[in-house]
């Protein structure tokens, strides 16, 4: 460890305020590999592919890493040494000539996934021709003016509307029509309600002081239980000290929700209960398969690494590279050369320069 730990020093960190962070790819064998090397406080932090991280020193006994691995790991990195001292800007290209698109992050067309992989995520397709066209129409209009003063009634009686417009999601619960905001919020809200249930139901002075109050670790808004990115929120505003200067906010960040929060603000909305969906122009853009899907590196989670991305991109959704060989019969090769054309791979950090005697 202590001789990889040298000549990884060796190379220019990118620094990012206290970290240190180096990225290099290496080949043990005929399979490469990304590695990443954090230091932060004197602590070695090494994560990438084919491996699980570890840090040196270790946080525990069995925190050592692949020791196994090191010696080849520091051959690689000696030889990329070499590589660098001599033309940095050449040996850049030949790696990247040779480096595996498995191996890289880039972004593609929905539409281009949608020919690619015929079955995935299809998630226009589960709406009727006349919900699309009626969600489109409130995804596009203007957010509405901040509203009256803000109940805890008032609020339930948007979660009345946004739980009767999904009676599927909740089908296994043995879900009951004709119920109130508050049983239902109960049945099917995170729980944790940070004193939410226990304030005057129709006071708005009650409603106000509650929210002054902040958050104490609860998840009152949380309407649709889920994980951290696949529930969906239903949440209160205050844009002014007015007493109609509440807002409500939909949002859902997970495509696995986006059709039960389509059918709530659709719900919403002909109920006549003023709201605003965060991230509409993303809702529109993935209803009409125009917006940008990330491809991801091999043994990435795929549930949360959109949020890598560069904002710009606007990626909401990805798919890993082998994803396109399983669901195809062509040639990989053949396969390559279609996403090196329509894909557009991100730039890619690479430690690749010495440090300066």
């Amino acid at each position: 460890m202590k001789k990889l730990i040298g000549l990884i020093e060796e190379f220019e960190p990118f620094r990012d305020g206290r970290d240190e962070r180096w990225t290099f790819f290496l080949k043990e064998k005929r399979r490469w590999l990304r590695l990443s090397v954090t230091r932060y406080d004197g602590v070695y932090y090494f994560s990438g592919s084919g491996f699980d991280a570890f840090s040196c020193p270790g946080r525990t006994a069995g925190d050592t890493g692949p020791v196994d691995r090191f010696p080849a790991w520091a051959g690689e990195i000696s030889r990329w040494r070499r590589a660098v001292a001599g033309d940095p800007v050449e040996a850049q290209a030949r790696l990247f000539r040779a480096l595996p698109l498995g191996l890289r992050e880039g972004v593609i067309a929905r539409k281009n996934v949608r020919l690619l992989l015929p079955g995935w995520m299809p998630i226009a397709s589960e709406l009727s021709k006349k919900e699309l066209k009626d969600i489109l129409e409130i995804l596009r209009k203007p957010a509405p003016e901040s509203g009256r003063a803000m109940t805890l009634d008032r609020f339930l009686e948007y979660c009345r509307v946004a739980y009767q417009a999904n009676p599927s999601t909740f089908k296994r619960t043995g879900f009951r029509p004709g119920l109130s905001g508050r049983e239902y919020y109960k049945r099917y809200a995170d729980g944790r309600h940070d004193g939410l249930l226990d304030i005057a139901p129709r006071s708005a002075e009650a409603f106000a002081r509650w929210y002054k109050r902040g958050s104490r670790g609860g998840h009152p808004w949380e309407i649709y239980r889920g994980g951290n990115s696949t529930h969906i929120d239903m949440y209160v505003v205050r844009r002014d000290i007015r007493p109609g200067g509440w807002e409500i906010h939909l949002r859902a960040l997970s495509s696995t929700r986006m059709i039960e929060t389509c059918r709530i603000a659709a719900a919403l909305a002909r109920a006549g209960l003023p709201f605003i969906v965060d991230d509409a122009r993303s809702y529109i853009d993935r209803l009409l398969d125009q917006d940008w899907v990330g491809i991801i590196p091999r043994d990435e989670d795929v549930s949360y690494a959109w949020q890598s991305f560069p904002a710009e991109w606007g990626v909401r959704d990805c798919v890993r590279l082998e994803w396109f060989y399983e669901g195809s019969s062509k040639p990989r090769s053949r396969i390559n050369a279609r996403l090196r054309a329509v894909a557009h791979w991100l730039p890619q950090e690479l430690t690749a320069f010495l440090r300066r005697p």
